[in-house]
């Protein structure tokens, strides 16, 4: 058997007295496609909440690469290398692709933002994952279709390096009505 990645043994989670997790096992090995199915409640959106950080487990282990960690945040899980693209693609329409791209992990050169660099990366990003729609990096989230944002969200995850992405109905913001949000 091949060595895992990511591996959660006995993982509990609940909400008050709701267990939304008992004792679940989850393992994901390199290079290996993974998918987790269930019911509407069954718990997959918590168990990728836990693994990303915004949650936190109550009790069972949690590995990466073998070594026991832990993982009290969306930050200490993407400095593991663990990149989440959320159901409702986590991005900011008031915010420009690039912007969205690489918002809490700017680039700077001294005391200001390296706009080159970031741009430069976000086009190369996209590019390497064929994503041809976008007429610039510069457009505005809001204005973007949906498809366009889907692809917006999966080349953050892509950008940085990620051992392990997990995709969290990504497809699920296409076929409702789009949701809008800005950050400050």
């Amino acid at each position: 058997m091949a060595e895992a990645i990511l591996e959660l043994r006995r993982i509990n989670k609940s909400f008050g007295a709701v267990e939304v997790l008992k004792d679940v096992d989850f393992r994901i090995t390199p290079g290996e496609v993974t998918a987790l199915v269930g019911d509407n409640g069954a718990g997959k959106s918590t168990l990728v909440k836990c693994i990303s950080g915004t949650y936190s487990i109550d009790s069972g282990e949690y590995l990466f690469e073998g070594r026991p960690v832990k993982v009290h945040s969306p930050r200490d899980a993407a400095m593991l290398g663990i990149e989440i693209v959320y159901q409702d693609l986590a991005l900011c329409d008031n915010l420009d692709v690039v912007q969205n791209m690489f918002l809490g992990r700017e680039r700077t050169r001294g005391v200001v933002l390296d706009e080159t660099s970031m741009e430069q990366a976000a086009q190369e990003t996209l590019a390497s994952l064929s994503v041809r729609t976008l007429k610039s990096v510069r457009q505005r989230v809001s204005s973007l279709s949906g498809g366009q944002r889907q692809a917006v969200a999966v080349a953050r995850s892509a950008a940085f390096g990620s051992k392990v992405v997990i995709l969290d109905e990504p497809t699920a913001a296409l076929g409702s009505r789009r949701a809008t949000g800005s950050c400050s």
